[in-house]
């Protein structure tokens, strides 16, 4: 009797256990969605922020070579895609032309950094250029200088085959960066152009 009682308290004692931890695991999941929905809140955040973005140097469309540097001073939309790919990227600069068209001129800096650098040349983005806003930088480089901006952004790319003229399979996020470089917010190539359009209205009158 007295086995079968000391079996039930350990078995009551289990049971309980498993439930608190079901419990906890259950607020701690919560707090992080809330974290997580509130870091891409329109309003963005002040602090908090991850590490994105860093040094680079890649050439434009017209083989002048830029530096991350050369941006300071103005805040920058930056988009990683390819000049070949069919539907995703297109649909991300059409969202950012609209925004950056109704922002007016000068207000930041549209970059485009192609993650196909052997078909992109300089002579391909040139044409690819002329679908979309004036002030669009298209930039590229070798595969090592677009290697380490992936990085430094946090982007995936990836051909679907082994095939090089293959679909490439990417991250599709738009960067909003300030005007030391530093990342203060994203998007993607689904964001309609007025949310893109307020929330860098946002960082630009209050440094959000």
């Amino acid at each position: 009797m007295q086995r079968k009682q000391r079996n039930l308290f350990i078995l009551g004692a289990i049971s309980f256990a498993v439930g608190l931890f079901a419990i906890l695991g259950v607020i701690q999941t919560k707090a992080y969605l809330k974290t997580a929905a509130i870091s891409q809140d329109i309003k963005g955040l002040q602090t908090g922020l991850p590490t994105i973005g860093g040094g680079f140097q890649l050439v434009d469309k017209d083989g002048k070579v830029w530096k991350d540097t050369d941006f300071r001073g103005k805040p920058m939309l930056v988009y990683f895609g390819y000049s070949y790919c069919p539907d995703i990227c297109p649909t991300a600069l059409s969202h950012l032309t609209q925004a950056v068209e109704k922002l007016g001129d000068g207000k930041v800096q549209p970059i485009f950094i192609t993650l196909d650098p052997e078909r992109d040349t300089p002579e391909n983005l040139q044409n690819f250029a002329q679908n979309f806003h004036k002030d669009f930088l298209m930039l590229t480089g070798s595969e090592s200088q677009v290697d380490h901006v992936k990085k430094g952004y946090k982007i995936y790319a990836a051909h679907v085959s082994e095939d090089k003229d293959a679909e490439i399979d990417h991250s599709s996020l738009i960067y909003l960066m300030d005007k030391e470089g530093n990342y203060r917010a994203h998007f993607n190539h689904q964001t309609p152009s007025e949310d893109i359009l307020k929330r860098v209205k946002l960082h630009i009158e209050t440094g959000e």
